[in-house]
Order: C-alpha cells, then structure tokens, then sequence
C-alpha cells in the first residue's frame, strides 16, 4: 500500500474516532432546560424532603403554613402579646389556622384558648379548652382565605411563640 492510501485511512479512522468521542459528550452533557423557577424550586424541595425523611403531606403542610404566614398582617408573638394582655398567664402555643376562611392566631394560655385577628391583632373570643365537646364561635377576622386548595381544610399551622 502506497504512503498516501496509509495517511488517508488513518486521518479517516482518526476523524472517526474523533466524531464518535464528540457524539458521546454531548450526549453526556444535560441540555440546559427552560424550567421556570417554580418547578426547579418544588424539584429541589422534594429531593430535601427524600434526605430528611418528611412526608409529602409534610412538604404540603410547609407549602400551605408558608401561604398563610404570607397573607398575615401580625407576627405569632404580637398575637401572643395581645392574648396575653386579655387571658392573665403565659402563652404555651400559638398556631396560626384557617378557622372556616377567617385567618386567625390560635394562642393557648392555662386552660383557655384564646382567637385573635391575624390581620389587626384583635382579640376575638376566648374559649376554654375544657370544653370538649362545645362548639367553637365562629368569628370573623379581617382577613379571609379560601378553603380551596388548603389540604385537609384545618389551614392549621404550628408557630410556636
């Protein structure tokens, strides 16, 4: 065989080689999606939520408690500052909830609950907690949420104060 057929082959088995090297790269390579930020955002809350061990409810009940806090004109301790002022004693939790659309702050003081506006701090009502099987007043808060799209409908949170 003569030099130049020589040099010709080997330039071709060499371009080959070397197209095949290329092809694989860039299948190896991810193509950069267009995500929008949301859903590369939930992505990498559900690959946390796999490490820590939570529950998909438990990322629901993050993503809802998150929605509630947002559309509150008070913080948990201002709430707990003003059942205080209303109920002598301590506050020993306060939870922000969805009471049948009126966002409300949920305080616990002794043996009373006490309800109190998340959108002006107002005290509501307070009940007792011992009465179990009583009927809760159905108050009305300056803020009112939609039931729609909240879980389990409770639109309960814990943030303790």
């Amino acid at each position: 065989m003569k030099t130049s057929t020589k040099a010709i082959l080997v330039a071709t088995l060499v371009g080959l080689v070397g197209i095949g090297g290329l092809a694989k790269a860039a299948r190896a390579i991810p193509m950069q999606s267009a995500k929008p930020a949301a859903i590369e955002v939930a992505e990498r809350e559900m690959s946390e939520t796999r490490e820590t061990g939570e529950s998909r409810d438990d990322l629901i009940d993050a993503n809802q408690s998150a929605k509630l806090r947002a559309l509150a004109k008070i913080t948990p301790q201002q709430a707990q500052q003003a059942a205080e002022a209303t109920v002598a004693g301590k506050a020993t939790s306060v939870k922000l909830e969805n009471e049948d659309g009126s966002l409300v702050y949920s305080v616990a003081i002794a043996q009373k609950e006490v309800i109190v506006d998340a959108g002006n701090g107002r005290v509501l009502s307070t009940e007792s907690l011992n009465n179990e099987g009583g009927e809760s007043n159905h108050v009305r808060s300056s803020i009112q949420v939609s039931e729609t799209g909240m879980g389990d409908g409770d639109g309960e949170t814990n943030d303790d104060g």
